[in-house]
């Protein structure tokens, strides 16, 4: 029987394939549920993402820069950097849409403050309540003047 994260998820991925191919962005789904897609920079590099949807939307999504050749995870080189509040120091997507961004789920994670239970009513959280919405959040990012290359570099 098909649970409400799958139910939300295969509802949302739907959309989200949809803009990745109006977009020409490389999408690919697994088992979990969850995806990775590779969205490009201003400079013409691009950047994977492995976002995991376990648990989905009663917590938000983990997503996590990849590198999609090699499958390897936050590594310096496979991260962006950059001002602004979703390129933080510590090589986290810095938003309530991102389970890494809480500190009781991971210790990189910038925000004690926030308590993952109502991370869709967070303010900071803006209208980032959809995949597709987070995925464009993180394209609009790469392009803006906020980006400022790769860390590894």
């Amino acid at each position: 029987m098909a649970t409400v994260t799958d139910l939300v998820f295969a509802e949302q991925f739907d959309h989200l394939r949809e803009v990745a191919e109006q977009r020409g962005w490389p999408l690919k789904q697994f088992e979990g549920p969850g995806f990775e897609l590779v969205l490009p920079a201003r400079d013409g590099s691009q950047f994977g993402l492995h976002v995991m949807c376990d648990g989905y939307p009663g917590t938000p999504p983990a997503w996590r820069w990849c590198n999609p050749e090699s499958g390897v995870f936050d590594q310096p080189a496979d991260t962006p950097r950059g001002s602004g509040g979703y390129f933080n120091a510590n090589g986290r997507i810095c938003a309530p849409w991102n389970r890494l961004s809480y500190r009781q789920i991971d210790s990189k994670g910038a925000h004690a403050d926030w308590h993952l239970s109502t991370w869709l009513t967070n303010p900071k959280t803006g209208s980032c309540t959809t995949v597709a919405a987070m995925a464009l959040r993180m394209a609009v990012e790469l392009q803006s003047e906020r980006y400022q290359g790769r860390k590894g570099k």
